[in-house]
């Protein structure tokens, strides 16, 4: 029973540090379109874009120029 629990213990603090690890961002451009996205929005320098995946899972780039803001959700 005791190794029961601790096994159950030790899966439930795992899964809380990795659903901790997925950091959530929110992408607003200046036409006031805003978009979140799980994990830090990639930046090209060659084609001066971000590219992230938004919350549905579609891929989306924006060019730099039309990004407001980019803020990480609480």
């Amino acid at each position: 029973m005791y190794r029961l629990i601790t096994f159950l213990m030790t899966l439930l603090l795992s899964l809380f540090l990795l659903g901790c690890g997925a950091k959530q961002y929110e992408v607003t451009t200046k036409t006031g379109k805003s978009y979140t996205t799980y994990g830090t929005p990639e930046y090209d320098v060659r084609s001066e874009t971000y590219k992230f995946k938004n919350d549905k899972g579609k891929e989306v780039i924006l060019n730099q120029e039309d990004i407001e803001v980019i803020q990480e959700k609480e």
